[in-house]
């Protein structure tokens, strides 16, 4: 009995360090975004195979993980989203500052 239950401890153990360590590589980005002071203001942030793609009412524009961030590179400009855990948010630049967007359950 104590060989069966130290057996499955091993078994769940294993398989939770194997699903923690599978985890794709920028995932805490994907998902439905909401500026917070705006909430007209709105993007789907989904995986484009190794990149990501922001889907927007206004139109599509990749993005690359690197170094903890998304590198947004559009035609004028160059843009990093960050992602702040402890509030579940991403930060992005804005005219006055940097703009908060609010994951949308």
């Amino acid at each position: 009995m104590k060989f069966a239950n130290f057996r499955f401890v091993s078994i769940v153990l294993l398989s939770a360090a194997f699903v923690s360590g599978c985890r794709s590589t920028g995932s805490e980005f994907l998902g439905k975004w909401t500026n917070k002071p705006n909430p007209s203001d709105s993007f789907q942030m989904v995986r484009n195979s190794d990149e990501f793609l922001i889907v927007s009412p206004g139109g599509k524009v990749g993005a690359v993980y690197k170094d903890g961030t998304l590198e947004v590179k559009a035609s004028l400009f160059s843009a990093n989203l960050t992602y702040v855990k402890q509030t579940d948010t991403l930060l992005g630049p804005g005219f006055f500052g940097e703009i908060e967007y609010k994951r949308q359950k």
